[in-house]
């Protein structure tokens, strides 16, 4: 079974619109080493992301969304852990990890990576993510 992670909203829209770190992080995930974990609350996070700040249309959203669907696995979050109080939003992609029992969130969110871990689920850069070798 390959292990689960968890990649916030910052990875994600830098993995689909720029080369680099992320979307090679991305491509790891579709080699079936990983599995992603994602969430109706995150998909609506990214869409609304990427057609208010970058301004992608229904087609372009439509298809990045149909990419994540097809590598990763929908999970309905329970869990309502608060560790973050900066930006209680961000407690989405915990929660996310801890119902999916995912050990990894690859983030480029200074809120989530102030934590470093939670709950034995590691958080980290996607710099780290590759210096590690998973």
């Amino acid at each position: 079974m390959n292990p689960k992670l968890v990649f916030d909203t910052n990875i994600l829209i830098s993995g689909y619109l720029w080369a680099g770190r992320p979307r090679q992080a991305i491509r790891v995930v579709k080699s079936g080493a990983f599995k992603l974990l994602y969430c109706r609350e995150s998909i609506d996070e990214l869409i609304r992301v990427l057609s208010m700040k970058f301004g992608l249309d229904s087609e372009e959203i439509f298809r990045i969304v149909l990419d994540i669907q097809t590598m990763g696995k929908n999970m309905t979050v329970i869990s309502k852990e608060q560790p973050i109080t900066d930006d209680a939003t961000d407690n989405l992609f915990i929660n996310l990890a801890i119902d999916g029992n995912a050990k990894i969130i690859v983030s480029g969110n200074s809120h989530l990576l102030r934590l470093k871990e939670y709950k034995e689920i590691e958080i980290m850069t996607v710099y780290e993510f590759f210096r590690r070798g998973l």
